[in-house]
This record gives structure tokens, sequence and C-alpha cells, in this order.
């Protein structure tokens, strides 16, 4: 038996009869196998240890296309140690194993790993495999000293899953214990996303310079717009003459504009001291005094009182960092050995310049894997060009790296991956800023299932219901620009008689269940409220009985008549619901518990959809009746769960409750809204791309393709840098009043091929998530002389057929 650590490959041209026996060995030890062979694996796969090993990967099997060259020649090698390269070389090109990911898996102190990763390449997978070959050949390695930087909160859950999963693998397959005990460590290593490590960072090495280990993060959108206004009057009293100009403006769009403004200092990450000298330009309204003016007192005021209170915005924890920079390394308390950084091409520029002091600071291995062609998020900041800052920046510090590429797509059929590779090197001869070259080439793995492609057809309302009802309980997602699509394309849908799932960031404290908690709520603390009774009455947890017709005949001009008709169908004033216990909590739980508002929900749901589609498959109506019941319950599980959580033992009274949630209800967007992930594959996906990317999808439909790129008639911000001072460009629209300042009519050219280049990376990221199908909404041929929408890049797949 060899010595390998962590993993064999082998190569044997044939199955020999020892070979189960051999393979079995090597999982029982704990050692993963890379077994390729001429022969058909299917009767070694057969054995129940082996197909088990197989479904929890620590046996990956591929057949070799035959070679007389190499039909008696065995191969074995231990730990990524590649001891014949020729060989090496034909298996990677006549199988589906991946040389890229196995080399990345196994390389071992040859510095940092730079990996460029294209869209379905498997980097999640690439990951975890990394750190498995870390552990396993340096067992001492604690897990604690390996931090992994993701790009969403989901991500990280997503990637902490899949690396218990693959603890568990090895556990339950060679019962060794210490799979038991690293688990363990796995479950304490920091996985998240860089404000999360940015916030425990500052908290465990900012004491030396008075950051508090009790620092909250909060916030302080109220206090910020109170800023702005405080700042506004006083610029009235101070500078007159300037503000006269503004003064027929709606207040709330001067306020909207300057918070605007803010927003995208803080996407950029800008340390409060360059704000300060932070440069507006100059146009002839003077705006740009009066920006100056109330923009940096606001910030500068804000910034104190957060000191004052120990709490930091979530835009502070990097601009922060900048104080830790000359941090001497005998005062660091943390330990990293290793970093991993994913999705690295939706990083801003103070995020590459934390991530390369680490490595300098802390001497860590640094393991960055992105997709420049997936960078789509500049609006909050991001920068597409942070690979090249980052290779940079890592020389400058005399530190080694090794660029890698992850070409072989695991998700996409040959047919669909043929017409990309040809489309996107179309894109770019029309779009400059938009990258595509060979090493960018995806490669299929998968075998062809279906040979449609790209579809561009004229997508009417037929054309959708035709596509929909053919593609019905398929796994199919609508993907649009923005939330407001979203809305408009479930509207659509809806009304051809089919269901949608919306998903949509942060919706939690404006979905049903919430709000009709609320009118329960504002039942209790204001009954004596016309509006908000009958609003009560409509809801699921009123009786809902009063109709048009009887609030007309008891209509009267004398005295107010409604109050004494809701009172007839209200059933909160049973004695059933008499406060006998001290925890408001739990009156409304008991509530919730008599008149079950969720199954009410449902009855009249699907009520409602017998009425409208009354020719509508019934047994799916009533399938979707139940799902959103679910939902409906799940949601309101969940907000009773926050509300016991944020007033915990305290006596919340119901005006607590009300103030509360009216807050959460018009400024949380973090939260989401809960949705079934079983038994609604009658559902039709919509979302954004945004909110699509890294999921996959059999089929895609983009129904909204011709939107511009570039919109007119609206505030927009440039933030550009200039050594060590930033500058702002603007172009303020304020109904028939618009303006613009120097440095915008300076690089609005420049801000033009940047923002076409991004919705070009959107597209890709849209058409990229599909396995078997795309169908656009577009005409059959590309348009070669510009690109002002999705349209204008898309072209039909026969056009695209190589």
């Amino acid at each position: 038996m060899n010595k390998a650590k962590y993993s064999v490959l082998i190569f044997s041209p044939d199955i020999q009869q020892t070979t189960t026996d051999e393979l079995y060995q090597y999982i029982k030890n704990g050692q993963k196998v890379y077994f390729l062979t001429f022969d058909d694996p299917e009767e070694l796969l057969e054995d129940p240890v082996l197909r088990e090993a197989n479904k929890k990967e620590l046996l990956n099997v591929s057949v070799v296309r035959y070679s007389s060259e190499w039909e008696n020649t065995f191969m074995i090698m231990e730990d990524g140690q590649i001891n014949d390269s020729p060989l090496f070389d034909y298996l990677e090109q006549n199988s589906t194993f991946n040389k890229e990911q196995y080399q990345l898996e196994h390389t071992y102190d040859v510095g940092h790993c730079i990996v460029k990763a294209g869209a379905g390449t498997g980097k999640t997978t690439t990951m975890i495999n990394r750190i498995m070959f870390l552990k396993h050949m340096e067992p001492s390695l604690d897990l604690r000293t390996v931090v992994m930087i993701t790009f969403t909160n989901e991500a990280a859950t997503h990637m902490r899953s899949k690396l218990l999963q693959q603890l568990k693998n090895y556990y339950d397959l060679t019962k060794d214990k210490k799979y038991l005990a690293w688990m363990e460590e796995a479950g304490d290593m920091f996985i998240g996303t860089i404000h999360s490590f940015a916030k425990g960072f500052l908290v465990t090495e900012g004491q030396a310079l008075g950051f508090s280990r009790s620092m909250q993060v909060r916030s302080y959108k109220h206090e910020r717009r109170k800023l702005i206004e405080k700042y506004i009057d006083q610029f009235s009293v101070e500078c007159p003459e300037i503000y006269e100009r503004f003064r027929k403006i709606p207040h709330y769009q001067i306020i909207r504009s300057f918070t605007d403004m803010i927003e995208q200092i803080h996407n950029k990450s800008i340390p409060v001291e360059s704000i300060q000298r932070l440069d507006f330009g100059i146009d002839i309204h003077g705006f740009h005094e009066f920006a100056n003016y109330v923009i940096k007192r606001a910030i500068q005021e804000l910034d104190e009182q957060k000191k004052v209170e120990e709490t930091l915005e979530i835009s502070d924890l990097i601009s922060r960092l900048v104080l830790l920079k000359d941090l001497p390394s005998d005062q660091l308390r943390l330990s990293i050995r290793y970093l991993f950084v994913d999705e690295f091409q939706d990083t801003d520029e103070s995020q590459v310049a934390f991530v390369s002091w680490l490595v300098e600071k802390y001497r860590c291995q640094l393991f960055a894997v992105g997709d420049i062609k997936q960078s789509i998020y500049r609006f909050r900041g991001a920068d597409y060009t942070a690979f090249r800052q980052l290779q940079q920046q890592l020389k400058t510090a005399n530190q080694e790296y090794k660029e890698y590429s992850l070409r072989k797509n695991y998700r996409s059929t040959p047919t669909l991956l043929k017409q990309f590779n040809v489309l996107f090197q179309k894109w770019t001869k029309v779009v400059e800023k938009f990258q595509f070259d060979g090493t960018d080439k995806l490669i299929p793995v998968q075998e062809e299932s279906c040979q449609e492609g790209l579809v561009t057809l004229h997508m009417d309302d037929t054309a959708l219901k035709y596509l929909l009802r053919r593609l019905y309980n398929e796994n199919v997602a609508v993907l649009v620009r923005s939330n407001r699509e979203v809305f408009e394309m479930v509207e659509k849908i809806e009304n051809l008689g089919f269901f949608c799932e919306a998903t949509l960031s942060g919706a939690f404290y404006r979905s049903l269940p919430v709000r009709e908690f609320y009118l329960l709520l504002r039942r209790l603390t204001h009954p004596k409220v016309p509006k908000d009774r009958y609003l009560f009455h409509q809801s699921s947890y009123g009786e809902n009985e009063l109709t048009i017709a009887k609030v007309l005949s008891a209509y009267t001009p004398e005295k107010p008549f409604v109050l004494d008709l809701l009172v007839t169908f209200d059933r909160l004033d049973d004695p059933e619901y008499e406060w006998n216990t001290a925890s408001t909590i739990a009156v409304l739980q008991k509530i919730i518990d008599i008149v079950q508002p969720h199954e009410v929900f449902r009855l009249r749901y699907y009520g409602q959809l017998r009425t409208r589609f009354p020719d509508g498959d019934i047994e799916m109506q009533k399938k979707e009746a139940i799902a959103k019941m679910k939902e409906y319950k799940m949601n309101l599980d969940r907000l009773i769960y926050l509300l016991k959580k944020e007033f915990g033992d305290f006596q919340a009274s119901l005006y607590d409750l009300e103030k509360f949630l009216s807050i959460k209800m018009a400024t949380d967007t973090t939260e989401n809204e809960l949705k079934l992930e079983s038994n609604v594959s009658h559902r039709i996906k919509v979302m954004t791309v945004h909110k699509a990317k890294g999921l996959e999808f059999d089929y895609i439909l983009m129904p909204l393709t011709q939107s511009a790129f570039i919109k007119q008639g609206k505030t927009d911000l440039i933030l550009v840098p200039n050594s060590s001072q930033w500058k702002m460009g603007y172009r303020v629209h304020w109904n028939d009043f618009e303006f613009e300042n120097n440095y915008y009519h300076e690089y609005v050219g420049s801000e033009k091929m940047e923002t076409i280049a991004e919705e070009a990376r959107l597209l890709y990221v849209a058409l990229t998530r599909a396995r078997k199908a795309v169908y656009t909404n577009s005409f059959s041929q590309m348009n070669p002389h510009q690109a002002q929408c999705w349209s204008d890049l898309l072209e039909s797949g026969e056009m695209l057929v190589v």
C-alpha cells in the first residue's frame, strides 16, 4: 500500500479482478481516489461501497478514450506528485478528468494561487477539496487558522455546509473519529463576508487603536437624513444667495440627491479623512458648494456620534481598516495561515488593499478565485480590475503567486457552450471593455441532453404562454434586470394562469404575513381608527364579510358609521381573547392559534383562484394554495421568533411591538422572506440576474431585453480616484431642472463605456445559468454597431453553431 496522505491517482488500462478490493482499501484508509481507465466502469460501481464512495466524492471515476500508446501502461500518483507528464496530459485531454482542478487541489508551498474560474467550472468544489488536502497533508493544521471570505451570507452558509458534509462523508466511509474532531474545528472556522470578517478583525486587532470589543454594527439611515436636513437649513442661512437658486426644488428631492451621493461615497469605502478632501468640482449653479457643505459636515458629525456610541455602519468596516495599516506585526493577535477569497472580482479597491495587507502582515497563503466576466456589482463599488490590482500589490510586496484557469464547465450542454463561446467572442468587437479570449472559452463536460441551445424569438404573451406550458414542471427561471421588472413579470405570468416564485432580497418585513400581523397590532392599539379596522377586517385575521354594498346601504352623512358596522364582524371582541397573561407576545400567539390565519388565507386564496381562472387546473391551484399557506405560516413563525429575540424577557407592550415593526417595515432590506424549497415544481422562478448568480437552472427565459442601458432623466454620479483625492462628477435631474459639473462632463464618456461593459457581464451571468437551453426576446441577429440594450447583444442559436 502506498504512503499517500490525501489522494492517489490511478490509471489502469483495464479493470482487474483485484481492482475493487484495492480501491476499497484506499477509501477505508481515508485516501481519495482518482481512477481512470479505458474500460467501462459500470460493473465496478455496482459494488455498494464504491458506489457510495463515488456519490460522496471520495472516488472519482473517468473513462479515457482508448489509445494503443498507453494500453500497457499502469500509473499511480500520490498527493498530486506528477510522475508521467505526457500520460497525465493525455488523460486530461481525453476524459472528463480535470487537470486544472487537480493541480489546484494539490498545490503545496508554492506561493499564492490566483484562479480565473469560468461559469460552472466548480470553484466551490475546488476550494473545499483544497482545504481537505491541506488538512490531510498537515493534520496539526488548526482549521481555525483558515479564513474563507465569501461575497454573500448565503454563499458562506453554502460553503460551510459543503465543508462539513465532506468531512462527514469521510467519517461515514472510514469511521475514523479524527474526522469528527475536524468537523468541530471546521465549525469554528471563519467563513463569511468580508464585512463580517472586518468587524471581528477590528474588535480583535483594533483594541490597540481604541476599538471596543463590544462594538456594534447598525444602520444610521434615519440619523443621516436628519443631519442632511440640519445642514441644508444651516446652508440656507449662511449662503442665502446660492440656496435661493434651489429654493423651489422640493425638499425631498434635494435630500435624496445628497443621500445618493453619500451612498456612492460609502460604496467606495472611502475613509472619513479622505471624504473631507473630496472634490465636488464646479457647476454654474453653485451646487458643488451646496453639496460640499452639507455632505462633509453630515458625514463628519455622524462619524463623531458613532465613535461616542461605539458603533459602526457596514460601510465603515472596510474604511476604518486603514487605521490598522501601520499596526506592528508583534501586536497582531489573530493567527491566519490560509486565506481564501471567493468572487474576488466583486471586491473594491479598499478591500483588495486589505487582502494584500493581510497576506503581507500574517504571511498567510492566499487563494483568490473569481471571474472578471462575472463582475456585476459595480454599483456597490466593486471593481472588475481587482485581480490586476492584487497582482500589482503582490509584486510590490515581493510575494510569489501563480495563475490558474478553470475552464471545464460542469453545468451546460455542449451545444450551449459552443454557442456561448462564439457569442462572447463577438461581444469583444461591440463592447470595448468586455474581455473574452481563448483562455476564457468554456469546455463542455456534460453529455448532450438538449440541442436547442440559445433561441431568440419575439416573446409576446402568446409565445411566453406556449413556452411556460411546454416547460411546465421543469426547472425554469425567468431572469430580469431589476426588482421592478420582477413584479412586472410576476403579474404577466400569473395573468396567463401560471404560478410564480418571486425572489427578492430583503422582502421579509414587507411580506403578507408580516403586514397582516401589523394590522392585528393596529387593530389592538388603535381600535377607533376606521381605516385600520377596515383593513384588519379584510385581512386573514378578520371576517372579510363587509361588502361594498353593505357599506353603501349603511351610509349616513350625519355620523360615522363604518366602525359600528365593523364591530358586528369583529371576533377579537369575544371573551376567549381576554388579556389574562403578562406576556403580550403570548396573547398574540394565542390569537394566531385560535384564528389560524394561514388556514384562512389558504381557503380565501383558493376561492379567488377558482373565480379568476375557472378553467384552470384544479389540482395545480390546490397545490399552490397549500404551498402559499405553508409559506405564510413559516414567515409568521419566523416573525414571532424575531420578536422574542428582539425583546427577550422584556415585557414589551403592544405599542413597543407596533413601533418596532413599523420601523422594520420601512427600513429593513436584509431579512429575506422564507420560501418552500420542495413540492413547488409547478412554480416559475422569477428573479434578478444578481439574485441568480451562483445558481443554475435547466431552462432560462429572458422576456425583457429591450430596456436601455443608459437611463435618461435621473441623477447620475461618478466617483473618480485621483492620487490622494477623490473627485465626484454629477448630473442632477429634478423635474425640469437639470445640470452637471465639470467632472461629470469630463468623465461621462468613459462612464458610459463602463456601464455598457457591466451590462454585458450581467448578460453573461444570465446566459451561463442555463443547463439545457435559453429563450430570449430578441431579433435574430446581433447589432454589430452599438449595444444599447441586451437585445443588441443577442442572436439566434443557429448563427452561433461552429
